[in-house]
Parts: structure tokens; C-alpha cells; sequence
């Protein structure tokens, strides 16, 4: 049997011909397709790609909005025994033509808005095949042939089924190139989590894991949002949608469902489904509270990255008691609780280091750091990406090489408790080291964000002759800078401690990463404090 992805849709359809697969819009504006109607499509697209030259080895790229357009063409390319390019939604030309650079397309794919980026992009231009996606005379209907049928393309499993290129807010793009059998690796570590299971009806708001749900056999609705600008969906739209689907599964950036917990709250309403997921940016405990109380079913914290996803997982309720009764400190002043490794997946923690980690003749013991102690995290396992596409710079910054196999080092650092939990202190590469002393963030920036007047925080390292790094803590608060008072801060100061704090500067707003709207963007954060007059309150 081939290793094909698109063997999975195949399955369902013959199983469950008539069962909603994908629906999209609400109103007057609703559009679903059932398992049988998308295997159909699927299968005529592919057939058209063929005959435009697209098959095996090739590489689109694909530039359309979530969509049932979309996962048309996505299941269309896998059918046709190509790789799909994914770039992320807010890419702008600089970053879109970095993609193309890395990725080495031979065919875009793009709605007729997206097409008009030739007009100013060579690197566009210079793809072999364009093709048109969307709906009424200009579609890609154009390229299929109602009726044309044939089984999806004969892959190995090792083949690259998805390329994704992110690049963070600032950067250079890596492409993680998924194989076949990777993301069914990936499926399998997700189902199991997420226990998503024929006749649910899924909500994801990012892209890719809608794919977990069809492979599930599950109802997959399309949020109605941007996913340029998840905490700007509108909450109320979003709550008619999944009650009038009847939605049972979520999942999507804290952003996004604080803002949709927060619209509940004021209406004393509550999300009914029967498990949420977030993830993707740190879950405070005032977050994971907030959602707790106004979820119906059970939260979910999960943990993990584009190369291992999921890495960790835990209720939300769990988090807190965990958190409150550990001792050092404010809830959060530990760290955040991400929970237990998945199962099938093998995690160490080892000592920060900011170049490449080669293990010598002492193996891991040179590396693996004390029970109880801060390290970063490295993972290994089926669903962990064993390296970035013709990118060797990468691989040796990301990637450990024990033999045969290879780890993944996350960037993230943590302590594991007695039970096995790893607790997050935050990125290895944002850690301040103060006079000798090392200051992860993460903790205080918790601590901080959960106080009574505050939305964000983040504490960041500034270079400094006499500490090498002074801790300037910065806070995001309604009230603007130039109103508040040093006394403002006192509790703050107080809550955090001992965790030295050399500067406070607050701002009515820290801005955060474009794929999540929830991590804070540090590269624009310390533009911002270039300038010494900007939120500061006190030296």
C-alpha cells in the first residue's frame, strides 16, 4: 500500500461518503463539502496538476487563504504525489521571496489577490507553473475534469509530504520538510493527545492540524477569522459558529481563545466543547484559569514546536494545583507547568550552551544536567524532525547526533520535577546573566503578567559594563507611561523578588510574534527600548 497521505482521504470517503468533511462560512456565506465530494475534487485536481506537469518531486507552493480551496489543493498535491509548500499567513514580499529562495518551488498556487504579487515579485515570476485558486470563473475548477479519477500517487514514506517556512518575526526562513511517514508519526502523537475521533467536529485555527482531524475522520470547521491576526477575531462570530456546528474539539494560540474567554466572562457564557487545546506561546496561570472556568469540557496546555508537535501536555486544572503548591514563590514563580513528555517521545535536559552541542567520549554525561536543574530541552522520537531542508547551518545549530539517531534541541529551557513534569523557564537564548548569576524569564514574567493591572511582560537582558547584563523588566499595562507612578510598581517589585530587577519600563503595549499573537517579539521589543526615554519608570 502506498505511504501516500491522500490514501487517508480515500479511506474515509469510501467508510463515510456522506459525512461532513469540511465546512466553512456561517449564514448565508456556509459552504460544506462531504468526505465523498472531497475525495472526488481531490482526485480530478490531482489529475489536472498532472497534466500540467506536476507530479512526483515537485514542489508548490501554496498561497491561499484556510479555506476548503485550500485543503483541496493541499490534498490535491499529495495526491498527485507532490510536496506542499506552506508559507505563513502574515508573510510579507521580503519574507515570501525568502521562502521561494529556500524552498524552490515549481508551482504557485494563489488566489487571483495572490497572483497580483507577480506584478511586483521576480522570485514569483520566476516559478515554472502558476495556477489560480478560488471560486466562480477564475478557480481552479479550470484544472480539473469532473468525473477523471485515479488512486493517489505511489510515494515512499520517507518522501517530503510538506515543507513549512517560518521564520519567527525576524530571520532568515528554515524549511522543516514533513515526510509522509513523519506526519503520520505526528497524527498519531496528536490523536492520542487530543483523542479527536470519528464524528467529532473539529475547530483548528492554524492550518496544518486541520489535517489531524480529516485523518480522524472528524468534521472540520473553519474558524472564521484572519490568521494573520488571531487576537483580533471577533469573539461573538466566532461563538455563534461553533455552537451552530456544534463543535466538540478546539484548538488554537492562547491569543485567540483568551480573547473569545474574555467575551464569555462579560456574558456569563461558557465555550461548549468537549476538550480545548492551546499552545504555541506560554499559557499563564491566569490564562489557564480564566479558560478553566469558562470551558465546559477539559483545557489543555500542550507543548511543542513545528519540529516536534506535541512535546508535552497538561489540564489546565492540573497546571494550577501544580503551580500553587510548589514551593519558592508567587503562582508562576517556579516556572510553567507544561506537564509530562508524551508518550513515544524521550526528553533530556541539558545545560544551556549557545554554540552547537556535539556529544564527545563522555556521551551524554557531559551535557545532561543535575535532577532538579534548569536545562534546555532536547527531544527524540518518531514524530521529531530529524533535520531542515538543505540547510546545514541549521542542522548543526538544531540538531544532536547520537548515532543513528538524532535529538532536537528545542531552544526552551526547564527542570523536570519528582513526577516526571517539565516546568518551562523560557528561551535559552533570552537567559540574563547578571553578575555571574543566571535569570531565566520566563518564571517572573509570569509572576508579573498575572499581577492585577497588567496584560503582558517580559523580562530582557541589556548589555551592561559593570553586571554584563543589567534584568529590564518590561510590563504592558493599560494606563499610559508618561500617567504612571514609581509607586505603581512597588507590588510588582515585590512579587518578583529576589529575582533582581535593574530597570522597569511600561508600555501600553509589548508587541508580540505575527504567527500566534502571544509570544513576545523580542527583536521589535528591544528596538523599542532603544529609546531611554520609553516607558522607563525608574533606573
Amino acid at each position: 500500500m502506498s505511504a501516500n497521505l491522500a490514501c487517508w482521504l480515500v479511506d474515509r470517503a469510501a467508510a463515510h461518503p456522506h459525512r461532513t468533511a469540511l465546512v466553512e462560512g456561517v449564514g448565508e456565506r456556509r459552504r460544506a463539502v462531504t468526505y465523498g465530494q472531497l475525495a472526488g475534487r481531490v482526485a480530478a485536481l490531482a489529475a489536472g496538476f498532472r497534466r500540467r506537469g506536476i507530479g512526483a518531486g515537485d514542489r508548490v507552493l501554496l498561497f491561499v487563504p484556510m479555506s476548503i480551496p485550500l485543503y483541496e489543493t493541499l490534498l490535491a498535491t499529495l495526491h498527485a504525489g507532490a510536496t506542499a509548500v506552506f508559507v505563513d499567513a502574515w508573510a510579507d514580499r521580503r519574507r515570501l521571496d525568502a521562502a521561494i529562495a529556500a524552498a524552490h518551488p515549481r508551482a504557485f498556487v494563489g488566489t487571483p489577490r495572490a497572483h497580483l504579487l507577480r506584478l511586483v515579485s521576480p522570485s514569483i515570476r520566476r516559478i515554472p507553473i502558476h495556477l489560480l485558486a478560488g471560486r466562480g470563473r477564475l478557480s481552479i475548477d479550470r484544472y480539473a475534469r469532473p468525473g477523471e479519477t485515479s488512486p493517489p500517487a505511489d510515494v515512499d514514506g520517507s518522501a517530503p509530504a510538506l515543507v513549512t517556512l517560518t521564520t519567527g518575526s525576524t530571520g532568515r526562513p528554515r524549511a522543516a520538510a514533513r515526510s509522509h511517514d513523519f506526519l503520520r508519526a505526528q497524527h498519531a502523537a496528536l490523536r492520542a493527545l487530543m483523542g479527536i475521533r470519528e464524528g467529532d467536529v473539529d475547530f483548528p485555527a492554524l492550518p496544518v492540524f486541520a489535517l489531524n482531524g480529516l485523518a480522524s475522520g472528524a468534521t472540520v470547521v473553519i474558524p472564521e477569522l484572519d490568521p494573520r491576526r488571531p487576537a483580533d477575531a471577533d469573539p461573538e462570530r466566532l461563538f455563534a459558529q461553533m455552537r451552530a456546528e456544534g463543535v466538540t474539539v478546539a484548538s488554537g494560540s492562547p491569543a485567540l481563545f483568551e480573547r473569545l474567554a474574555h467575551w464569555c466572562m462579560a456574558r456569563d457564557r461558557r465555550i461548549a466543547v468537549r476538550a480545548l487545546f492551546t499552545g504555541g506561546a506560554p499559557v499563564t496561570p491566569k490564562l489557564a484559569r480564566l479558560l478553566a472556568d469558562h470551558v465546559e469540557g477539559s483545557v489543555h496546555v500542550v507543548y511543542g514546536s513545528t519540529e516536534v508537535e506535541p512535546v508535552a501536555s497538561v489540564g489546565a486544572r492540573v497546571m494550577l494545583d501544580a503551580m500553587a503548591s510548589v514551593e519558592g514563590g508567587a503562582e508562576g514563580g517556579r516556572g510553567l507547568c507544561a506537564g509530562p513528555p508524551v508518550e513515544g517521545l524521550e526528553v533530556r535536559l541539558v545545560r544551556a550552551h549557545d554554540a552547537p552541542v556535539e556529544l564527545g567520549a563522555g556521551g551524554w554525561a557531559e551535557w545532561v544536567v543535575a535532577p532538579g536543574e534548569v536545562g534546555e530541552i532536547v527531544a527524540a522520537g518518531a514524530h521529531v524532525l530529524p533535520g531542515y531542508d538543505g540547510d546545514a547551518a541549521a542542522d548543526r545549530a538544531s540538531k544532536i547526533h547520537d548515532g543513528d539517531r538524532v535529538w532536537h534541541r528545542t531552544g526552551d529551557a526547564a527542570w523536570r520535577d519528582a513526577e516526571g513534569r517539565l516546568w518551562l523557564m523560557g528561551r535559552v537564548s533570552a537567559r540574563i546573566v547578571r553578575r555571574g548569576e543566571t535569570i531565566w524569564p520566563l518564571p517572573v514574567e509570569a509572576v508579573a503578567a498575572g499581577l492585577p493591572g497588567f496584560t503582558h511582560a517580559a523580562l530582557v537582558g541589556v548589555a551592561d559594563a559593570e553586571l554584563g547584563q543589567r534584568a529590564v523588566l518590561c510590563v504592558e499595562t493599560p494606563m499610559p507611561a508618561n500617567r504612571l507612578l514609581p509607586a505603581f510598581f512597588d507590588p510588582l517589585r515585590a512579587a518578583v523578588a529576589p529575582t533582581p530587577v535593574d530597570e522597569i519600563r511600561g508600555f501600553t503595549r509589548i508587541p508580540r510574534d505575527p504567527r500566534h499573537a502571544s509570544k513576545t517579539d523580542l527583536a521589535a521589543l528591544r528596538k523599542m527600548l532603544e529609546d531611554p526615554a520609553a516607558g522607563r519608570i525608574r533606573g
